[in-house]
C-alpha cells in the first residue's frame, strides 16, 4: 500500500469523536492541564517553565471567554457567562500562583472538569 493510500486508509479510520468539536476542545484543555502538572510537580523546572505553562492556560481561558462573549455561540446564555465568570476566576488565580499566594491545583482541577464536560458533550 502506497503512502497516500495509507494516510487516506488512517484518516478514514479516526472516531468522529475523536474529530468533533467538543473532543478537540477537550484534547487542548487536557494538553494545557498536563503541562501545567508536569513543571508545578518537577522540582527541576525553571521559573520560565512554570510561567509558560500558566500563560498558556490563562491564553486557553482567555479564548474561551472571547467564543463565550461572541453573540452568535449557541451555548446557553446562562452557561456562556459562568463560562466567562470561570475564565475571570482563572485569570485572578493564575495572578495569585505567579506571586506565590496560591498553587496551581485549583486551575488543573477546573481544567479537568471543564475537558469532563466537553468530552461528555455537557457543552
Amino acid at each position: 500500500m502506497g503512502y497516500p493510500q495509507y494516510a487516506a486508509t488512517a484518516y478514514a479510520a479516526l472516531d468522529a469523536s475523536i474529530t468533533s468539536p467538543g473532543r478537540a476542545e477537550a484534547l487542548v484543555f487536557a494538553k494545557v492541564t498536563r503541562r501545567m502538572e508536569q513543571v508545578f510537580a518537577d522540582e527541576a523546572a525553571t521559573a520560565t517553565a512554570r510561567v509558560s505553562a500558566l500563560h498558556d492556560n490563562r491564553r486557553l481561558w482567555q479564548a474561551a471567554a472571547i467564543a463565550c462573549a461572541d453573540g452568535t455561540n449557541v451555548l446557553p446564555a446562562e452557561l456562556r457567562a459562568s463560562l466567562i465568570s470561570l475564565a475571570g476566576f482563572v485569570d485572578r488565580h493564575t495572578s495569585e500562583v505567579l506571586s506565590g499566594s496560591a498553587r496551581p491545583s485549583v486551575l488543573c482541577e477546573i481544567n479537568r472538569r471543564i475537558a469532563a464536560g466537553l468530552s461528555s458533550g455537557a457543552a
